[in-house]
């Protein structure tokens, strides 16, 4: 069973480690100090590198950064998952000190080089817990341990709702274990010593060896409810009930812990690339007119498909074969490519709709699709296979937002697509094109691609998790084929077809879960 610990506080820390043998334990250790529009902290950049010192004194690998802006924290967190992805038995640490603050039911991460003119702003220039804690719990690795040292006023003079200190996490995992240093909605200072008080008595109980965790906050707890004469009280929510040890475990009870029978995330997610929640610049400026540029926000991580769906897959689920999708199709072209690793095409948009709700059914998991005719409802909580919204799509394809080139993966087309100059006049197996940032094969050219959304124009404006028009005539398909010239396997390209005609010899999809 998966274990994830979580501690807010006053240069606070947790240490979480059941070690047997050689261990894969990582850290990522964050010490923010020198903030340019809010008040600097003295103490995070100590609290840091002494952190540092702990865990590798505990086996960990730490990446270290101090005084770190916010495209630092989001790649360090994203690389920080990545490693814990690479095993199942990892175990992480995640330690932070600086300025946090709550606002509505959100706590934020602040960044050093954050200027934050109004609230409404947080979400884009500081990084949210949730989103944060998100990431680590779908690493899919045994243990994760998070220390936010957090707990102070709100240093922005727009603050207006009062709010003090960080709230409690609305959404606990289990297993979990979350600490304040101070009691939720209270504050601590940054403390007058190298260390703040919570560090400081905590770095001393991490010198004992053989205590289990639970051992290490009650004596942490109690020993700064004293140093500060009962003005800094501890708060404790745990929903985790077993034993583990900080560092090497006494002799009589060096056992792993048992895990519960379950499926590993590698297993629930196969042949799926995980793009993080984040936010990017939709469209081009050097497109066509409906290719409009504007901000769009990605509130949830999903899981997209690393390849368009194969005809092996496609056959599996449903039983059909591409030359019989080619005899029923609205516009018979032809094959342009046929075997199990070519991708599917000659699909509507409702038998792509169909074939997620089948494939979701096999796999013991919740349809995203109500379908009556040719009305489709998304079933926004399902946990099935759904095809991606437009802009999902184009997020993936831009390397979850991090990438600036025409192409998903390059600025050469020929080096990431299958299109009119070099396909030979049909499909390709799927992957045999460089794959982008995010590991994702095909995004440009080969087929291309159905997307959720009505087809429709969009504006200028900043949006978040945008689905489309609510009814239209036509689909999105995105990414460009293997039959049209360069410019139309652009990320930002956009395309439409009737979703209910049988596609064409250039049409397919690719799936998508939450």
């Amino acid at each position: 069973m998966k274990r994830f610990f979580v501690w807010f506080g006053m240069w606070a820390a947790l240490v979480c480690a059941a070690q047997v043998g050689a261990q894969e334990k990582y850290a990522l250790v964050i010490g923010n100090g020198a903030y340019t529009a809010v008040p600097k902290l003295k103490n995070p950049v100590n609290d840091a590198n002494d952190m540092k010192g702990a865990l590798e004194g505990l086996g960990f690998q730490v990446d270290l950064l101090t005084d770190a802006g916010l495209m630092s924290m989001e790649s360090a967190i994203g690389r920080f998952r990545r490693k814990l992805e690479g095993s199942q038995d990892a175990y992480g640490f995640l330690f932070y000190a600086g300025h946090g603050v709550q606002a509505g039911s959100e706590n934020y991460l602040i960044p050093v080089d954050a200027d934050i003119q109004s609230e409404s702003y947080l979400r884009l220039r500081a990084v949210p817990v949730q989103v944060m804690l998100d990431e680590l719990n779908e690493a899919g690795n045994a243990l994760n341990v998070v220390v936010l040292d957090a707990c102070r006023d709100n240093p922005f003079s727009w603050n207006r709702s009062g709010s003090r200190g960080l709230k409690a996490v609305g959404n606990q995992p289990a297993d979990s274990i979350i600490v304040y240093a101070t009691s939720a909605g209270s504050t601590a200072a940054d403390g007058e010593g190298r260390n703040g008080l919570f560090t400081e008595q905590l770095l001393k109980n991490l010198k004992t060896s053989g205590l289990d965790v639970n051992e290490v906050f009650r004596r942490t707890g109690g020993d700064v409810i004293a140093a500060s004469g009962d003005k800094q009280r501890p708060a404790i929510y745990s929903q985790f009930f077993g034993t583990a040890y900080l560092g090497a475990q006494p002799v009589a009870q060096q056992t792993r812990p048992v895990p519960a029978p379950q499926q590993t995330q590698a297993a629930a997610y196969a042949g799926m690339v995980r793009v993080p929640a984040g936010t990017f610049m939709m469209g081009s400026n050097g497109g066509d007119d409906d290719e409009t540029p504007h901000r769009v926000t990605i509130s949830k991580a999903f899981y997209i498909g690393k390849y368009e769906v194969t005809q092996k897959e496609w056959r599996d689920v449903m039983g059909t074969t591409v030359r019989q999708q080619q005899d029923k199709a609205a516009y018979n072209f032809g094959l342009a490519g046929e075997g199990d690793d070519y991708p599917m095409y000659y699909v509507s948009w409702l038998e792509a709709v169909e074939y997620c709700n089948r494939r979701s059914e096999k796999e013991g998991l919740s349809p995203a699709y109500t379908v009556s005719g040719s009305a489709v409802t998304w079933n926004r909580g399902a946990n099935g296979y759904r095809l991606p919204t437009e802009a999902e799509w184009e997020y993936a394809a831009k390397g979850g937002g991090s990438g600036t080139y025409d192409y998903a993966g390059s600025n050469d087309a020929d080096s990431v697509a299958w299109y009119s100059s070099n396909s030979g006049n049909s499909t390709h197996p799927v992957g045999t094109k460089a794959a982008n940032s995010l590991g994702i094969y095909d995004m440009s050219g080969n087929v291309y691609e159905w997307c959720w959304d009505w087809y429709d124009s969009y504006g200028s404006g900043s949006v978040t998790d945008p689905i489309g028009a609510a009814s239209g005539s036509y689909r999105v398909n995105r990414g460009g084929g293997w039959l049209i010239d360069a410019q139309y396997v652009r990320s930002a390209f956009r395309a439409r077809s009737n979703p209910a005609n049988g596609g064409s010899d250039g049409l397919g999809f690719r799936v998508v879960r939450p």
